[in-house]
């Protein structure tokens, strides 16, 4: 066996533990969702069975789950029009403006990222609260905004700064504004590092719970917040909340599905001629 080929096999065979040890639960959630109560709670596991809807419809009609699911999507696709926009534009702004303590700015947004998401649940609250804005959708986008955006910018500004300036100056000699060049130019070539930023933005959104469980009520919960309520006096409705997390994974795995193909760097390649 060639040496490239037996480091290819021992590369899949170390990678199969770990396949299998992220997979599984995805697998028991999706298996949970379709059996009965006895075998949910079966000892030992009932792995064949037969798989019933129960448990879906039940999500389906005994909760207004479509309009949880209005609002998740609401606040999600917010969330990450949201932070592209203005990450889109900070992080242009950092990769060609150099300014006095630019570099130390740039690092204090991403520090931003680090503060605990407990510590800063009382002073959001308190700030909607002031504003009238709890249990809105405003008041949870600015909140999920602010969690997504400086990671946005740090990210954006990798992809902005390897852009060749030759581009961008060669569009501008033939007249083209500096925000043209951004949105004509620009963007386009760095796709790959928005399609990654717009990926983690919706995903904070639409699983965040800390927040949506603080900063909404009734009018703007979202679905993380209603499956942590499915709770009888008997205990957890084990199918109704792994039904419910299917269908809340399903979004998320679409959107990975079809942006996928968008993932690859290096669409700068061949962009400017030596």
């Amino acid at each position: 066996m060639k040496p490239t080929r037996l480091r290819a096999t021992l590369t899949a065979l170390a990678l199969v533990p770990v396949l299998v040890w992220t997979l599984f639960p995805i697998y028991w959630i999706t298996t949970a969702s379709f059996k009965t109560e006895l075998a949910l709670y079966a000892k030992p596991p009932q792995w064949l069975f037969t798989p019933i809807l129960d448990n879906y419809t039940r999500v389906l009609t005994n909760i207004p789950f479509f309009q949880y699911l209005k609002n998740s999507l609401v606040i999600a696709i917010g969330t990450t029009l949201g932070s592209l926009v203005l990450g889109t534009l900070a992080g242009y702004g950092f990769a060609r403006f150099r300014f006095r303590a630019s570099e130390a700015v740039r690092f204090l947004v991403l520090v931003t990222r680090m503060a605990p998401r407990m510590v800063l649940v009382v002073p959001y609250y308190l700030m909607m609260q002031r504003l009238g804005l709890l249990d809105t959708y405003t008041g949870l986008l600015v909140a999920y905004v602010s969690f997504a955006l400086p990671f946005s910018i740090w990210l954006l500004v990798g992809f902005f700064v390897d852009v060749p300036l030759d581009v961008e100056e060669a569009a501008m000699i033939d007249g083209c504004s500096r925000l043209g060049v951004l949105i004509r130019i620009v963007i386009p070539i760095a796709a790959p590092g928005l399609v990654v930023a717009a990926i983690f933005a919706f995903l904070v959104s639409w699983n965040e719970f800390l927040f949506a469980l603080i900063l909404s009520g009734v009018e703007a919960k979202t679905l993380p917040v209603v499956i942590a309520g499915l709770n009888t006096d008997a205990g957890p409705l084990y199918g109704e909340m792994s039904a419910a997390a299917v269908m809340v994974m399903l979004p998320n795995i679409v959107m990975t599905l079809v942006l996928q193909r968008y993932l690859v760097k290096g669409l700068t390649l061949g962009a400017v001629k030596g």
